[in-house]
């Protein structure tokens, strides 16, 4: 499926029509033609939902992360209880937010007010990732489960009258995986996309960058397209986002890649699917140095960049606000016929 060009060329129209000189609004008008054509719709309506999977990692034995391992899970039951980040800037940004168990080590009892559609979180049967510097991560009938899963949300997000999926993530040392990803899609060196992740100190950034450069040298032989990448260097989380971005394409739904671990799944799914692209938008850079080449291998041009870091979905949550502000001006400005107002000389 292709985002509708006659909508978009419609919504390109009526922006030349608005109140303003063209293009003086900048990166707003091109932010309500992208709706345009990714809703089929001229005048655009934001109708977002974020999807948080979460996953712990083998990796995180390795000494790759700030935080314990035990932290993924109590986060869950902070995205239930409506005190992370993302609660909050998905309750500001006017989107429901759905937690899935891609495969977290303990869970923390989850409290009420969850929001899953069973009353929990959405719970998939996965289990934790293994160590990716010295076997794969997933097996591939875990990697099926997780893509498939993806998909299924995407296409149920569809038919509960979601147009914007916006994919997050929780795990903690997911930020090596990805930097792996990285490396392979684009072909970058260890310490070209090794980043701090959750902050570790420089002795901690050295043992990632090698942890880094061992699963490259380890898998990278071993992988014969996207999804074997994904199997070998990623996780349970990665591949359930990577279904999620399938999916947004075959359900015809544009989806809002986050940080670096959203990202590098996004552009998996664009490797297995190259007509994916122009539903992709990128909400916002973050200084992980994989994330910038990520955005760069893709040409996404990201709508924030605010040094934001946290993952869960939170840079593309604050980017939802500037989305529905661009298809507000849209939809309220009046023309320049609407306003008896002069238009430019011809």
């Amino acid at each position: 499926m292709d985002p509708d060009r006659r909508a978009a060329d419609a919504a390109r129209e009526r922006q030349h029509s608005l109140l303003k000189p063209r293009g003086s609004l900048g990166r707003l008008e091109d932010l309500a033609v992208w709706m345009a054509a990714v809703t089929g719709e001229p005048i655009p309506e934001l109708r977002p939902l974020v999807v948080i999977a979460a996953a712990d990692h083998g990796v995180a034995a390795e000494g790759v992360s700030a935080y314990p391992q035990e932290v993924t899970g109590q986060m869950l039951a902070a995205f239930l209880g409506g005190g992370s980040a993302i609660s909050v800037l998905a309750r500001a940004a006017g989107a429901d937010v759905l937690v899935v168990d891609a495969g977290v080590a303990v869970r923390a009892g989850d409290p009420a007010g969850a929001l899953g559609d069973d009353g929990s979180v959405i719970a998939t049967g996965l289990r934790p990732s293994r160590n990716l510097a010295t076997e794969p991560a997933l097996t591939e009938d875990e990697v099926h489960l997780a893509v498939a899963t993806g998909r299924r949300l995407a296409s149920e997000a569809k038919a509960r009258g979601a147009n914007v999926l916006v994919g997050g993530d929780m795990g903690i040392a997911n930020t090596t995986p990805s930097a792996c990803l990285a490396a392979w899609l684009t072909g970058r060196p260890a310490a070209e996309v090794c980043g701090r992740g959750t902050g570790v100190d420089d002795a901690g950034l050295e043992r990632k960058r090698a942890v880094i450069e061992r699963a490259v040298a380890l898998h990278g032989p071993h992988i014969d397209g996207p999804l074997a990448a994904l199997r070998r260097m990623g996780g349970g989380e990665l591949a359930v986002l990577t279904g999620l971005a399938l999916g947004a394409g075959e359900q015809g739904l544009g989806y809002l890649c986050d940080g670096v671990v959203a990202t590098a799944a996004a552009a998996i799914a664009a490797a297995c699917d190259p007509a994916l692209r122009p539903w992709l938008l990128a909400g916002h850079r973050s200084p992980e140095p994989a994330h910038r080449l990520l955005l760069e291998h893709l040409g996404l041009d990201p709508i924030l960049d605010l040094g934001m870091r946290l993952g869960e979905a939170s840079g593309a949550a604050a980017a939802l606000a500037i989305l529905r502000l661009a298809c507000a001006l849209h939809a309220g400005m009046a023309t320049f016929d609407e306003a008896n107002v002069s238009g430019p000389a011809q």
